[in-house]
Protein backbone atom coordinates (compact mmCIF):
# COMPACT_ATOMS: atom_id res chain seq x y z
CA UNK A 1 0.00 0.00 0.00
CA UNK A 2 1.24 3.30 -1.04
CA UNK A 3 2.01 5.79 1.56
CA UNK A 4 0.13 9.09 2.06
CA UNK A 5 3.95 10.91 1.89
CA UNK A 6 4.17 9.85 -1.71
CA UNK A 7 1.85 12.69 -2.54
CA UNK A 8 3.05 16.04 -3.80
CA UNK A 9 1.51 18.02 -1.69
CA UNK A 10 3.04 18.26 1.91
CA UNK A 11 1.12 18.91 5.32
CA UNK A 12 4.13 20.86 5.83
CA UNK A 13 2.96 23.26 3.21
CA UNK A 14 0.35 24.77 4.84
CA UNK A 15 0.80 27.86 7.26
CA UNK A 16 -1.40 27.56 10.22
CA UNK A 17 -2.56 31.08 10.42
CA UNK A 18 -4.03 29.84 6.79
CA UNK A 19 -6.32 27.71 8.13
CA UNK A 20 -10.29 28.06 9.08
CA UNK A 21 -11.44 25.59 11.46
CA UNK A 22 -14.83 23.93 10.80
CA UNK A 23 -16.25 23.17 14.06
CA UNK A 24 -20.02 22.65 15.61
CA UNK A 25 -20.58 25.87 16.82
CA UNK A 26 -19.52 27.80 13.72
CA UNK A 27 -22.56 25.65 11.79
CA UNK A 28 -24.85 26.74 14.51
CA UNK A 29 -24.69 30.70 13.66
CA UNK A 30 -28.05 31.76 12.69
CA UNK A 31 -28.55 34.50 10.02
CA UNK A 32 -27.98 37.62 11.70
CA UNK A 33 -31.17 38.96 9.44
CA UNK A 34 -33.82 36.75 10.58
CA UNK A 35 -32.24 35.73 14.31
CA UNK A 36 -34.97 37.30 16.18
CA UNK A 37 -37.43 34.94 14.73
CA UNK A 38 -35.68 31.83 15.35
CA UNK A 39 -36.47 30.14 18.24
CA UNK A 40 -33.30 29.29 20.90
CA UNK A 41 -31.98 25.48 20.85
CA UNK A 42 -29.88 24.09 23.70
CA UNK A 43 -26.78 23.58 22.23
CA UNK A 44 -26.75 19.93 24.28
CA UNK A 45 -29.94 18.70 22.56
CA UNK A 46 -28.24 19.00 19.21
CA UNK A 47 -25.81 16.63 17.90
CA UNK A 48 -23.11 17.51 15.27
CA UNK A 49 -23.11 15.45 11.82
CA UNK A 50 -19.61 13.76 11.62
CA UNK A 51 -17.29 14.36 8.80
CA UNK A 52 -17.50 11.79 6.17
CA UNK A 53 -15.65 10.53 3.84
CA UNK A 54 -17.51 11.71 0.96
CA UNK A 55 -17.79 15.20 2.25
CA UNK A 56 -13.83 15.00 2.00
CA UNK A 57 -13.88 13.79 -1.39
CA UNK A 58 -16.47 16.15 -2.94
CA UNK A 59 -14.43 18.95 -1.63
CA UNK A 60 -11.62 17.40 -3.81
CA UNK A 61 -13.38 17.08 -6.55
CA UNK A 62 -14.81 20.85 -6.13
CA UNK A 63 -11.83 22.73 -5.29
CA UNK A 64 -8.66 21.02 -4.26
CA UNK A 65 -6.19 23.11 -6.12
CA UNK A 66 -4.23 20.41 -7.94
CA UNK A 67 -6.98 19.21 -9.36
CA UNK A 68 -8.37 22.46 -10.48
CA UNK A 69 -4.75 22.78 -12.16
CA UNK A 70 -5.50 19.83 -13.77
CA UNK A 71 -8.89 21.09 -14.76
CA UNK A 72 -6.97 24.12 -16.50
CA UNK A 73 -5.17 21.35 -18.74
CA UNK A 74 -8.17 21.18 -20.70
CA UNK A 75 -8.49 24.78 -21.67
CA UNK A 76 -4.57 24.19 -22.44
CA UNK A 77 -5.53 21.68 -25.20
CA UNK A 78 -8.01 23.82 -26.38
CA UNK A 79 -5.84 26.58 -26.85
CA UNK A 80 -3.33 24.38 -28.70
CA UNK A 81 -5.99 23.09 -30.84
CA UNK A 82 -7.51 26.38 -32.06
CA UNK A 83 -3.48 27.66 -32.48
CA UNK A 84 -2.82 24.43 -34.85
CA UNK A 85 -6.02 24.96 -37.08
CA UNK A 86 -4.39 29.17 -37.39
CA UNK A 87 -1.84 27.49 -39.80
CA UNK A 88 -5.43 27.11 -42.48
CA UNK A 89 -6.16 30.73 -41.60
CA UNK A 90 -6.80 33.10 -44.73
CA UNK A 91 -3.96 35.44 -45.28
CA UNK A 92 -4.19 38.67 -46.35
CA UNK A 93 -1.03 40.20 -47.79
CA UNK A 94 -1.41 44.15 -49.19
CA UNK A 95 1.68 46.24 -50.21
CA UNK A 96 2.00 49.48 -52.31
CA UNK A 97 5.43 50.73 -53.81
CA UNK A 98 5.91 54.00 -55.26
CA UNK A 99 8.94 55.74 -56.95
CA UNK A 100 7.74 59.31 -57.51
CA UNK A 101 11.27 60.69 -58.40
CA UNK A 102 13.98 59.23 -60.72
CA UNK A 103 14.39 58.17 -64.59
CA UNK A 104 11.51 55.48 -64.02
CA UNK A 105 8.93 56.60 -62.23
CA UNK A 106 7.09 53.78 -61.21
CA UNK A 107 4.04 52.97 -58.57
CA UNK A 108 2.70 49.84 -57.51
CA UNK A 109 -0.22 48.67 -55.80
CA UNK A 110 -1.18 44.60 -54.59
CA UNK A 111 -3.20 42.79 -52.31
CA UNK A 112 -3.88 39.22 -52.58
CA UNK A 113 -5.60 36.42 -50.20
CA UNK A 114 -4.29 32.59 -49.97
CA UNK A 115 -5.93 30.07 -48.25
CA UNK A 116 -4.22 27.01 -46.85
CA UNK A 117 -6.07 23.99 -48.06
CA UNK A 118 -6.74 21.14 -45.38
CA UNK A 119 -6.23 18.36 -48.09
CA UNK A 120 -2.76 20.51 -49.26
CA UNK A 121 -1.73 23.09 -51.27
CA UNK A 122 -3.32 26.50 -51.84
CA UNK A 123 -6.52 28.71 -53.36
CA UNK A 124 -4.58 32.10 -54.49
CA UNK A 125 -6.71 35.43 -55.44
CA UNK A 126 -5.23 38.75 -56.20
CA UNK A 127 -5.41 42.23 -57.69
CA UNK A 128 -2.63 44.23 -58.63
CA UNK A 129 -2.13 47.92 -60.52
CA UNK A 130 1.16 48.92 -61.82
CA UNK A 131 1.61 52.42 -63.20
CA UNK A 132 4.52 54.63 -64.37
CA UNK A 133 7.47 54.65 -66.77
CA UNK A 134 8.90 50.96 -66.50
CA UNK A 135 12.13 49.58 -67.56
CA UNK A 136 12.15 46.53 -69.99
CA UNK A 137 13.49 44.14 -68.01
CA UNK A 138 10.19 44.55 -65.57
CA UNK A 139 8.10 44.82 -67.84
CA UNK A 140 5.94 42.23 -66.30
CA UNK A 141 5.16 44.87 -63.16
CA UNK A 142 3.14 46.75 -65.59
CA UNK A 143 -0.56 46.54 -65.68
CA UNK A 144 -3.27 47.88 -68.21
CA UNK A 145 -4.84 51.23 -66.90
CA UNK A 146 -7.61 49.12 -64.72
CA UNK A 147 -5.09 46.96 -63.30
CA UNK A 148 -4.90 42.82 -62.93
CA UNK A 149 -6.79 40.42 -61.62
CA UNK A 150 -5.53 36.75 -60.83
CA UNK A 151 -6.04 33.34 -59.27
CA UNK A 152 -4.33 30.12 -58.85
CA UNK A 153 -4.11 27.02 -57.09
CA UNK A 154 -1.27 24.77 -55.99
CA UNK A 155 -1.61 21.50 -55.22
CA UNK A 156 1.08 18.58 -53.96
CA UNK A 157 1.49 15.25 -55.77
CA UNK A 158 3.66 13.38 -53.53
CA UNK A 159 5.48 14.77 -50.68
CA UNK A 160 2.63 16.74 -48.89
CA UNK A 161 -0.20 15.53 -50.07
CA UNK A 162 -1.28 12.42 -47.75
CA UNK A 163 -0.15 14.83 -45.06
CA UNK A 164 2.08 17.81 -44.04
CA UNK A 165 3.73 19.59 -41.19
CA UNK A 166 0.24 21.54 -41.11
CA UNK A 167 -2.16 18.98 -40.77
CA UNK A 168 0.46 16.82 -38.19
CA UNK A 169 -0.03 19.46 -35.58
CA UNK A 170 -3.64 19.85 -36.34
CA UNK A 171 -3.77 16.10 -35.98
CA UNK A 172 -1.93 16.23 -32.61
CA UNK A 173 -2.97 19.21 -31.13
CA UNK A 174 -6.77 17.22 -31.49
CA UNK A 175 -5.35 13.65 -29.91
CA UNK A 176 -3.81 16.08 -27.40
CA UNK A 177 -7.61 17.32 -26.19
CA UNK A 178 -7.98 13.73 -25.85
CA UNK A 179 -4.94 12.81 -24.27
CA UNK A 180 -6.12 15.26 -21.29
CA UNK A 181 -9.26 13.22 -20.25
CA UNK A 182 -7.05 10.28 -18.85
CA UNK A 183 -4.64 12.70 -17.17
CA UNK A 184 -7.24 14.35 -15.81
CA UNK A 185 -8.92 10.93 -14.37
CA UNK A 186 -5.15 9.55 -13.09
CA UNK A 187 -4.86 12.41 -10.55
CA UNK A 188 -8.27 12.73 -9.55
CA UNK A 189 -7.99 9.13 -8.76
CA UNK A 190 -4.52 9.62 -6.73
CA UNK A 191 -6.03 12.44 -5.03
CA UNK A 192 -9.16 10.45 -3.68
CA UNK A 193 -6.69 7.61 -2.95
CA UNK A 194 -4.66 10.11 -1.01
CA UNK A 195 -7.71 12.08 1.33
CA UNK A 196 -9.34 8.65 1.68
CA UNK A 197 -5.91 7.36 3.66
CA UNK A 198 -5.74 10.71 5.40
CA UNK A 199 -9.32 10.82 6.26
CA UNK A 200 -9.06 7.20 7.95
CA UNK A 201 -5.76 8.49 9.77
CA UNK A 202 -7.85 11.49 11.28
CA UNK A 203 -10.93 9.02 12.30
CA UNK A 204 -7.93 6.66 13.96
CA UNK A 205 -6.09 9.23 15.57
CA UNK A 206 -9.53 10.60 17.13
CA UNK A 207 -10.58 7.19 18.24
CA UNK A 208 -6.87 5.97 19.37
CA UNK A 209 -6.84 9.65 21.43
CA UNK A 210 -10.17 8.59 22.79
CA UNK A 211 -8.79 5.18 24.08
CA UNK A 212 -6.29 7.50 25.49
CA UNK A 213 -8.12 9.32 27.58
CA UNK A 214 -10.71 6.40 28.64
CA UNK A 215 -7.59 5.06 30.12
CA UNK A 216 -6.22 7.92 32.04
CA UNK A 217 -10.01 8.24 33.13
CA UNK A 218 -9.61 4.79 34.70
CA UNK A 219 -6.70 6.14 36.85
CA UNK A 220 -7.97 9.30 37.63
CA UNK A 221 -11.94 7.83 39.13
CA UNK A 222 -10.05 5.50 41.36
CA UNK A 223 -8.28 8.13 43.55
CA UNK A 224 -10.82 8.69 45.92
CA UNK A 225 -11.66 5.11 46.60
CA UNK A 226 -7.70 4.18 47.05
CA UNK A 227 -7.45 7.05 49.55
CA UNK A 228 -10.32 5.99 51.43
CA UNK A 229 -8.92 2.21 51.53
CA UNK A 230 -5.65 3.56 52.27
CA UNK A 231 -7.49 5.24 55.28
CA UNK A 232 -9.11 1.98 56.21
CA UNK A 233 -5.92 -0.40 56.22
CA UNK A 234 -7.19 -2.39 53.47
CA UNK A 235 -4.28 -0.55 51.02
CA UNK A 236 -0.42 0.37 51.50
CA UNK A 237 0.16 4.39 51.16
CA UNK A 238 2.51 3.22 48.44
CA UNK A 239 -0.73 2.55 46.32
CA UNK A 240 -1.64 5.99 46.08
CA UNK A 241 2.37 7.08 44.56
CA UNK A 242 1.75 4.52 42.40
CA UNK A 243 -1.42 5.60 41.29
CA UNK A 244 -0.59 8.72 40.42
CA UNK A 245 2.85 7.28 38.64
CA UNK A 246 -0.08 5.75 36.11
CA UNK A 247 -1.85 8.59 36.13
CA UNK A 248 1.40 11.24 34.75
CA UNK A 249 2.55 8.38 32.86
CA UNK A 250 -1.38 8.44 30.98
CA UNK A 251 -1.30 11.83 30.83
CA UNK A 252 2.19 11.79 28.37
CA UNK A 253 0.21 9.41 26.24
CA UNK A 254 -2.82 11.65 26.10
CA UNK A 255 -0.76 14.21 24.97
CA UNK A 256 1.22 12.41 22.25
CA UNK A 257 -2.62 10.84 20.97
CA UNK A 258 -3.64 14.76 20.90
CA UNK A 259 -0.45 15.84 18.93
CA UNK A 260 -1.28 12.88 16.80
CA UNK A 261 -4.59 14.06 15.91
CA UNK A 262 -3.54 17.69 15.38
CA UNK A 263 -0.92 16.18 12.94
CA UNK A 264 -4.09 14.18 10.93
CA UNK A 265 -6.34 17.22 11.15
CA UNK A 266 -3.85 19.32 9.18
CA UNK A 267 -3.16 17.25 6.58
CA UNK A 268 -6.56 16.32 6.06
CA UNK A 269 -7.40 20.24 5.72
CA UNK A 270 -4.90 19.73 2.48
CA UNK A 271 -8.04 18.21 0.76
CA UNK A 272 -11.22 19.26 2.96
CA UNK A 273 -11.49 22.38 1.65
CA UNK A 274 -14.59 25.44 1.12
CA UNK A 275 -15.40 26.41 -2.55
CA UNK A 276 -13.35 28.73 -2.73
CA UNK A 277 -10.41 26.05 -2.07
CA UNK A 278 -9.09 27.86 1.13
CA UNK A 279 -8.06 24.06 3.69
CA UNK A 280 -10.58 23.82 6.61
CA UNK A 281 -9.18 22.33 10.05
CA UNK A 282 -12.08 19.91 11.00
CA UNK A 283 -12.89 20.52 14.47
CA UNK A 284 -12.83 17.43 16.80
CA UNK A 285 -16.47 17.14 17.56
CA UNK A 286 -16.85 16.54 13.26
CA UNK A 287 -14.84 13.48 14.27
CA UNK A 288 -17.37 9.72 13.93
CA UNK A 289 -17.47 7.88 16.93
CA UNK A 290 -17.11 4.61 15.06
CA UNK A 291 -15.84 3.24 11.72
CA UNK A 292 -18.69 1.78 9.15
CA UNK A 293 -19.92 -1.59 9.03
CA UNK A 294 -16.85 -3.41 7.00
CA UNK A 295 -17.99 -5.02 3.92
CA UNK A 296 -15.58 -6.71 1.24
CA UNK A 297 -15.95 -6.90 -2.71
CA UNK A 298 -17.76 -9.56 -4.09
CA UNK A 299 -15.76 -13.38 -4.98
CA UNK A 300 -16.90 -12.43 -8.61
CA UNK A 301 -15.85 -8.57 -8.65
CA UNK A 302 -12.41 -9.70 -6.94
CA UNK A 303 -11.84 -12.33 -9.92
CA UNK A 304 -12.10 -9.79 -12.37
CA UNK A 305 -10.64 -7.00 -10.71
CA UNK A 306 -7.62 -7.43 -13.57
CA UNK A 307 -9.08 -7.39 -16.08
CA UNK A 308 -11.91 -4.34 -14.74
CA UNK A 309 -8.68 -2.14 -14.12
CA UNK A 310 -6.72 -2.65 -17.10
CA UNK A 311 -10.03 -1.86 -19.11
CA UNK A 312 -10.24 1.54 -17.03
CA UNK A 313 -6.61 2.18 -16.34
CA UNK A 314 -6.02 6.15 -17.53
CA UNK A 315 -2.46 5.58 -17.65
CA UNK A 316 -2.58 2.86 -20.57
CA UNK A 317 -5.28 5.31 -22.35
CA UNK A 318 -2.75 8.31 -21.83
CA UNK A 319 -0.39 6.13 -23.37
CA UNK A 320 -2.71 4.89 -26.14
CA UNK A 321 -2.73 8.53 -27.18
CA UNK A 322 0.91 8.90 -26.95
CA UNK A 323 1.20 6.11 -29.49
CA UNK A 324 -1.51 7.76 -31.94
CA UNK A 325 0.06 10.98 -31.53
CA UNK A 326 3.63 9.24 -32.67
CA UNK A 327 2.02 7.38 -35.42
CA UNK A 328 1.06 10.52 -36.82
CA UNK A 329 4.86 11.70 -36.69
CA UNK A 330 5.76 8.19 -38.01
CA UNK A 331 3.21 9.05 -41.27
CA UNK A 332 4.33 12.32 -41.75
CA UNK A 333 8.01 11.09 -41.66
CA UNK A 334 7.66 8.71 -44.03
CA UNK A 335 5.77 11.32 -46.50
CA UNK A 336 8.83 13.24 -46.24
CA UNK A 337 10.51 10.54 -47.58
CA UNK A 338 8.65 11.33 -51.03
CA UNK A 339 10.24 13.81 -53.63
CA UNK A 340 8.12 17.38 -53.62
CA UNK A 341 6.81 17.42 -56.65
CA UNK A 342 4.09 20.19 -56.97
CA UNK A 343 1.25 21.21 -59.52
CA UNK A 344 0.35 24.78 -60.11
CA UNK A 345 -2.50 26.57 -62.46
CA UNK A 346 -2.30 30.57 -62.64
CA UNK A 347 -4.73 33.17 -64.46
CA UNK A 348 -5.05 36.24 -64.64
CA UNK A 349 -7.10 39.12 -67.14
CA UNK A 350 -5.81 42.77 -67.12
CA UNK A 351 -8.57 45.04 -67.45
CA UNK A 352 -8.94 48.92 -68.54
CA UNK A 353 -6.97 50.62 -71.64
CA UNK A 354 -4.21 49.04 -72.43
CA UNK A 355 -0.55 50.51 -71.82
CA UNK A 356 0.71 49.65 -75.31
CA UNK A 357 -0.56 49.45 -79.16
CA UNK A 358 0.32 46.36 -79.12
CA UNK A 359 -2.08 45.31 -76.29
CA UNK A 360 -0.07 42.18 -75.32
CA UNK A 361 -1.79 42.55 -71.93
CA UNK A 362 -5.00 42.50 -72.41
CA UNK A 363 -5.59 39.02 -73.66
CA UNK A 364 -6.74 36.31 -70.50
CA UNK A 365 -3.53 34.24 -69.35
CA UNK A 366 -3.04 30.81 -68.41
CA UNK A 367 -0.34 28.85 -67.14
CA UNK A 368 -0.12 25.37 -65.72
CA UNK A 369 3.28 24.08 -64.01
CA UNK A 370 5.31 21.02 -62.39
CA UNK A 371 7.84 21.85 -60.36
CA UNK A 372 10.33 19.19 -57.93
CA UNK A 373 12.75 19.02 -55.90
CA UNK A 374 14.35 16.61 -53.72
CA UNK A 375 17.43 16.31 -51.64
CA UNK A 376 19.53 13.11 -53.15
CA UNK A 377 20.55 11.68 -49.86
CA UNK A 378 17.43 12.44 -47.70
CA UNK A 379 18.89 12.16 -44.76
CA UNK A 380 16.60 14.32 -42.27
CA UNK A 381 13.83 12.55 -43.59
CA UNK A 382 15.30 9.33 -42.85
CA UNK A 383 16.76 10.14 -39.74
CA UNK A 384 13.17 10.96 -38.77
CA UNK A 385 11.69 8.06 -39.68
CA UNK A 386 14.07 5.48 -37.48
CA UNK A 387 13.80 8.33 -34.60
CA UNK A 388 9.92 8.01 -34.75
CA UNK A 389 9.84 4.36 -35.04
CA UNK A 390 12.30 3.88 -31.99
CA UNK A 391 9.46 6.00 -30.08
CA UNK A 392 6.89 3.87 -30.59
CA UNK A 393 8.77 1.09 -29.77
CA UNK A 394 9.68 2.67 -26.30
CA UNK A 395 5.85 3.71 -25.90
CA UNK A 396 4.82 -0.05 -26.55
CA UNK A 397 7.17 -1.34 -24.28
CA UNK A 398 6.54 1.01 -21.57
CA UNK A 399 2.44 0.14 -22.30
CA UNK A 400 3.09 -3.21 -21.75
CA UNK A 401 4.85 -2.79 -18.25
CA UNK A 402 2.43 -0.31 -17.38
CA UNK A 403 -0.43 -2.94 -18.17
CA UNK A 404 1.72 -5.72 -15.87
CA UNK A 405 2.27 -2.97 -13.27
CA UNK A 406 -1.33 -2.65 -13.42
CA UNK A 407 -2.09 -6.26 -12.57
CA UNK A 408 0.42 -6.17 -10.01
CA UNK A 409 -0.89 -3.22 -8.11
CA UNK A 410 -4.38 -5.25 -8.32
CA UNK A 411 -2.93 -8.12 -6.78
CA UNK A 412 -1.42 -6.51 -4.52
CA UNK A 413 -4.35 -4.58 -3.33
CA UNK A 414 -6.53 -7.48 -2.95
CA UNK A 415 -3.86 -9.50 -0.95
CA UNK A 416 -3.49 -6.73 1.31
CA UNK A 417 -7.11 -5.96 1.93
CA UNK A 418 -7.98 -10.33 2.67
CA UNK A 419 -5.04 -9.28 5.34
CA UNK A 420 -6.44 -6.44 6.67
CA UNK A 421 -9.93 -7.61 6.85
CA UNK A 422 -8.42 -11.05 8.86
CA UNK A 423 -6.66 -8.61 11.11
CA UNK A 424 -9.95 -7.16 12.11
CA UNK A 425 -11.83 -10.40 12.75
CA UNK A 426 -8.37 -11.08 15.23
CA UNK A 427 -8.32 -7.74 16.55
CA UNK A 428 -11.81 -7.63 17.81
CA UNK A 429 -11.69 -11.29 19.57
CA UNK A 430 -8.58 -9.47 21.19
CA UNK A 431 -10.60 -6.91 22.32
CA UNK A 432 -13.22 -9.12 23.57
CA UNK A 433 -10.74 -11.18 25.74
CA UNK A 434 -8.99 -8.21 27.05
CA UNK A 435 -11.75 -6.76 27.99
CA UNK A 436 -13.35 -9.93 29.73
CA UNK A 437 -9.47 -10.39 31.50
CA UNK A 438 -9.56 -6.33 32.90
CA UNK A 439 -13.42 -7.39 34.40
CA UNK A 440 -12.04 -10.08 36.56
CA UNK A 441 -9.11 -7.78 37.77
CA UNK A 442 -11.09 -5.14 38.84
CA UNK A 443 -13.06 -7.91 41.34
CA UNK A 444 -9.91 -8.94 42.33
CA UNK A 445 -8.00 -5.37 43.35
CA UNK A 446 -11.32 -4.71 44.99
CA UNK A 447 -10.82 -7.89 46.56
CA UNK A 448 -7.69 -6.91 47.72
CA UNK A 449 -6.08 -9.85 45.43
CA UNK A 450 -3.74 -7.81 43.11
CA UNK A 451 -2.38 -4.58 43.63
CA UNK A 452 -2.59 -1.55 41.17
CA UNK A 453 0.08 -2.20 39.60
CA UNK A 454 -0.96 -5.89 38.46
CA UNK A 455 -4.64 -3.92 37.61
CA UNK A 456 -2.68 -1.45 35.28
CA UNK A 457 -1.48 -4.08 33.40
CA UNK A 458 -4.99 -5.25 32.65
CA UNK A 459 -5.65 -1.78 31.91
CA UNK A 460 -3.09 -1.16 29.54
CA UNK A 461 -3.59 -4.83 27.97
CA UNK A 462 -7.48 -3.72 27.20
CA UNK A 463 -6.04 0.18 25.91
CA UNK A 464 -3.59 -1.90 23.82
CA UNK A 465 -5.80 -4.16 22.22
CA UNK A 466 -8.57 -1.22 21.52
CA UNK A 467 -6.03 0.91 19.54
CA UNK A 468 -4.81 -2.55 17.66
CA UNK A 469 -8.59 -3.17 16.93
CA UNK A 470 -7.93 0.68 15.63
CA UNK A 471 -5.48 0.16 13.80
CA UNK A 472 -6.78 -3.21 11.62
CA UNK A 473 -10.23 -1.03 10.94
CA UNK A 474 -8.24 1.51 9.65
CA UNK A 475 -6.06 0.00 7.53
CA UNK A 476 -8.80 -2.26 6.80
CA UNK A 477 -10.47 1.04 4.94
CA UNK A 478 -7.20 2.49 3.80
CA UNK A 479 -6.79 -0.95 1.84
CA UNK A 480 -10.28 -0.12 0.36
CA UNK A 481 -8.93 3.24 -0.65
CA UNK A 482 -6.05 1.54 -2.26
CA UNK A 483 -8.41 -1.32 -3.97
CA UNK A 484 -10.54 1.37 -5.51
CA UNK A 485 -7.98 3.55 -6.64
CA UNK A 486 -5.84 -0.09 -8.25
CA UNK A 487 -9.07 -0.84 -10.07
CA UNK A 488 -9.17 2.72 -11.34
CA UNK A 489 -12.55 3.64 -9.63
CA UNK A 490 -13.32 7.48 -9.73
CA UNK A 491 -15.68 9.10 -6.70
Amino acid sequence: MASPSQSSVSANSVEPPDLRTVSFDEELKPPTNDASQLEAVPLEEIEPAPLSMQDVLMAVEASYPLLTSAYLSRDVAAGENIAAWGDFDLLLKASSESRPEGYYQTYRQKVSMEKPLFSGGYLYGGYRLGEGYFPAWYGGRETNGGGEFAAGIGIPLLKGRAIDQRRAQLFQAEMERQRVEPEIRAQLIEFTRVASIYYWDWVAAGMARDAQRGLLELAQERVQNIQRRIELGDLKSITRITNEQLIAARETKLIESERKLQSSAIKLSLFFRDPAGQPLLPHESLLPNHFPDEALPATQELAEAADTAVAASPLLADLDWKIRQVRVDLQQAENSLLPKLDAQLYASKDIGEPTSPQGEKTPFELEAGIFGEVPLQRRAAIGKVTATEAKLQQLSAKRQYTAEKTVATVQDAISALLNAEERTKRAEQNVQLAEEALRLARIQFNAGDIDVVELNIYEQSATDAQLIDISAQADFFKAIADYRAALNITP
